[in-house]
Order: C-alpha cells, then sequence, then structure tokens
C-alpha cells in the first residue's frame, strides 16, 4: 500500500480521506503517509507509544492536516509527545479543528480532563466510563463547557448500572450515550 501511494502522491493527497493505523503499523510509517494525505477528515491512531524518543514528535508533527475533524487515538501518543507532565489538548494544534474526538485511553476523566473542556469545537465524544473511578465533577464540567451534541461512555460494566451511577448524580443529560463497543462509528450512531 505504501508504495503504491508514494508512486502517486497527488492520489493520496486528493483521495484519501480515511485512514486507520493499528498497534502494528510503525511510527515511522504512520507519519510519512499522513505528509501525503492531506485532505485526510478521519484518522484513527490505535498505536501504542514508542519507547524511543522523538518519534511521537515525528507523526504528531505530520498531523497537521487541514481538514482533519474525527480523531481516534491512543492519547499517550500526545503525552510521550510533550515535555510538560501537565498538559491541557488545546496547546496541541492538531486537535483545534477536531469535532469528533475518540479517546481510547481509559484513565481520562479519573483526575483530569486533559483540557478537553477547552477544545470549543467538539461536538462528539466518546470516552471510557468506569463507575468507580470516573470523577462525575469532570464530566459535569465537559457537558457545561462544551457544544458537544453526543458525549458517548464505553464502558465494560453493567449498562444499567452506569445509567443508576449518573442519575444518581443527576446526570441524566439526553446527549450521554453507553454503549460496550470499544470503539464508536459516528456513522452508525445516526446523530
Amino acid at each position: 500500500f505504501l508504495s503504491s501511494i508514494h508512486l502517486q502522491p497527488q492520489f493520496a493527497g486528493e483521495a484519501i480521506k480515511t485512514l486507520c493505523f493499528t498497534g502494528t503499523v510503525r511510527l515511522e510509517t504512520a507519519a510519512r503517509l499522513l505528509c501525503l494525505c492531506r485532505s485526510l477528515k478521519n484518522l484513527a491512531l490505535w498505536i501504542s507509544p514508542p519507547n524511543a524518543d522523538g518519534q511521537s514528535d515525528q507523526l504528531l508533527d505530520s498531523m497537521q492536516v487541514p481538514l482533519l475533524t474525527s480523531l481516534s487515538l491512543n492519547i499517550s501518543l500526545v503525552f510521550r509527545h510533550c515535555a510538560s507532565p501537565v498538559i491541557s489538548l488545546s496547546e496541541v494544534p492538531m486537535f483545534c479543528t477536531i469535532t469528533h474526538l475518540e479517546i481510547l485511553n481509559g484513565w481520562i476523566l479519573w483526575g483530569s480532563t486533559v483540557g478537553l473542556e477547552h477544545l470549543h469545537t467538539l461536538t462528539h465524544l466518546s470516552l471510557c466510563l468506569n463507575t468507580r473511578r470516573t470523577k462525575l465533577s469532570l464530566v459535569t464540567l465537559l457537558l457545561s463547557r462544551l457544544p458537544l451534541q453526543v458525549l458517548v461512555f464505553r464502558t465494560t460494566e453493567d449498562l444499567d448500572v452506569v445509567q443508576a451511577f449518573l442519575q444518581d448524580a443527576g446526570l441524566s443529560d439526553p446527549r450521554i450515550m453507553l454503549t460496550h463497543d470499544s470503539h464508536v462509528n459516528w456513522d452508525n450512531l445516526g446523530v
């Protein structure tokens, strides 16, 4: 695939709108493809962060795709990239145009929103929810500060238990959806 794309860079730059990189794809390969695919709208980065310093830098620098609006990722790629131990995603330029964001890591909302509340272009957000670890004050913060149309919580727990957990906290917001799916396909949600 990569060699055929390099032979037709104009095709890659104009025709490829969606890409999904899994854990088997090397970061350098993903970065090279992203540099070619300038009309990309949907990107899934299901890659584990590398052990070698600088590899995440190369990938994130190549993600400055002007039309990118939908992103699904292992957020550890971003945190390995930044020197500061505290980060707001609003400080990472690639998040400025994202309307649909899915973060695969389960620890988001355990103690921080990682600056999600400052991403004012977000209309669709998918996060993991754990009734023993998720801080509901952070969920409330996101619902109050973002122009969300949909907030999907992926969980491994019984959906009735999660629903009761949210209702007990006064979070009966019609924008909240619950699922056991490990990844969200926004098109299949009908929103």
